[in-house]
């Protein structure tokens, strides 16, 4: 009798959390929305694009182009494909930068043919 109560119980304890994994915080963080639009974001969100030649702006993988408001930061990245966290101002098309993460882009492989995966 209380390995069934006990069961029911433990289930129902843990089926909140559960739910609350499911949530993406990172996906709701990426996503600006409309209602934002003439202020600025007061939470830092996380784009994807690629820094162009002046390092002046950001080219979104969405094709929103960014213009940066604190482009030392991006020295050295020039024209690479980058992750950045930023604040985003929707008003001026503006973002301020507060790190910047190069992503590889494509990663080559050697083949050994003396490797055990090509061996019969």
């Amino acid at each position: 009798m209380k390995k069934p109560l006990f069961a029911v119980l433990a289930i129902t304890a843990f089926l909140p959390a559960a739910s609350l994994a499911q949530h993406s915080s990172k996906a709701a963080e990426s996503k600006y929305s409309d209602s934002t639009a003439g202020k600025s974001s007061s939470k830092a969100v996380t784009i994807t694009g690629q820094i162009s030649a002046d390092g002046k702006t950001v080219v979104s993988e969405t094709d929103d182009i960014w213009a940066v408001s604190n482009p030392g930061v991006m020295q050295g990245l020039e024209g690479q494909k980058v992750l950045v966290k930023c604040q985003i101002n929707t008003a001026k098309n503006e973002i301020h930068v507060f790190w910047v993460k190069a992503v590889l882009q494509n990663a080559k492989y050697a083949v050994n043919r003396s490797d055990s995966a090509f061996r019969r």
